[in-house]
């Protein structure tokens, strides 16, 4: 009898414990889905809308006057509604696209409306220069805002305006580089919303300076917004100048919002109009009454 009691239990035993792991491995496996629908809401969460578009300023245009086309500007609009949700491109990515240009790309000779000061044309000053070997700083940047449709403060269009220099072995010297521009909301992390094409820049020269126009399409909240700018030299992997709001101060907490955030609400007017008619349901029986009272009237003096 023992020995049955001992086997009976064991056997109970036995199956707790089955099911007790096959509970464990469901509840694992719950807390697995749960993890990837979180991720995979993040991620959705992640994405934004942005239109962006640079150039390289002319010589005409000083970096104390940038003017911006409004056409320009409702051409970003429009593309901005149009556009994909798309993550940020990676910068390991970025520097290897750019790095595989940069073999099939030689120095360019400087057109000549856009070197002053001390930009020179000499055949030495547009030499090939091994990349990584100078040094650059970014000396200025800043911005302007453009659309605040709903009139809150906070704009859906800015530009960034950047005028990057290079010290190399002569005056004037030219460089080919590339900037990756990013956004922090009110301190947080910085989030990739813009890289430019390869441009020039020659030596000092302050007419070299480049501009970025952008449109927040979809996923910004109304806030207070940093910029920072990376500078790259073409064909290096490392950032070789770089300034954010920490170091200039038109960078700093630029209110913005998402142009789905800045929707103009009409309200429509509703005019109710009453009409009121006098005397009643009763009146207009005793009116009736009358007539007729003053026709019979009429009757019996004629006959």
């Amino acid at each position: 009898m023992m020995t049955l009691s001992i086997s009976k239990w064991s056997l109970t035993a036995v199956v707790l414990l089955s099911m007790s792991g096959f509970v464990h491995t469901a509840v694992a496996s719950e807390a697995a889905a749960l993890s990837n629908v979180a991720a995979l809401s993040n991620q959705v969460q992640a994405k934004v809308l942005v239109s962006s578009e640079g150039r390289q300023l002319t010589a005409s245009e000083k970096p104390n006057q940038v003017k911006v086309d409004p056409q320009r500007i409702n051409a970003l609009v429009n593309n901005a509604k149009q556009l994909e949700p798309a993550l940020a491109v990676e910068r390991s990515v970025r520097i290897k696209q750019l790095s595989q240009l940069s073999k099939q790309t030689t120095s360019q000779a400087a057109p000549k409306n856009t070197l002053t000061n001390n930009a020179i044309t000499n055949t030495a000053s547009m030499m090939y220069v091994q990349p990584g070997l100078r040094d650059f700083t970014i000396y200025q940047a800043y911005s302007h805002l453009y659309d605040d449709f709903d009139e809150d403060g906070f704009y859906q269009t800015f530009t960034v305006t950047f005028d990057a220099d290079v010290y190399g072995f002569s005056v004037g010297e030219p460089a080919n580089v590339y900037a990756e521009l990013y956004l922090s909301r009110n301190g947080g992390p910085w989030q990739h919303y813009y890289s430019t094409d390869i441009f020039t820049i020659y030596g000092e020269a302050e007419d070299d300076s480049y501009e970025v126009l952008t449109t927040l399409a979809q996923g910004y909240k109304t806030d207070y917004y940093d910029v920072l700018i990376d500078l790259y030299e073409v064909g290096y992997e490392d950032i070789v100048a770089t300034i954010s709001s920490e170091e200039a101060d038109s960078l700093y907490a630029l209110p913005l919002e998402s142009s789905d955030r800045d929707t103009v609400y009409i309200e429509e007017e509703i005019i109710e109009t009453e009409v009121i008619v006098s005397g009643g349901s009763t009146s207009g029986v005793m009116l009736i009454l009358a007539v007729g009272l003053l026709i019979m009237r009429r009757k019996s003096m004629t006959s």
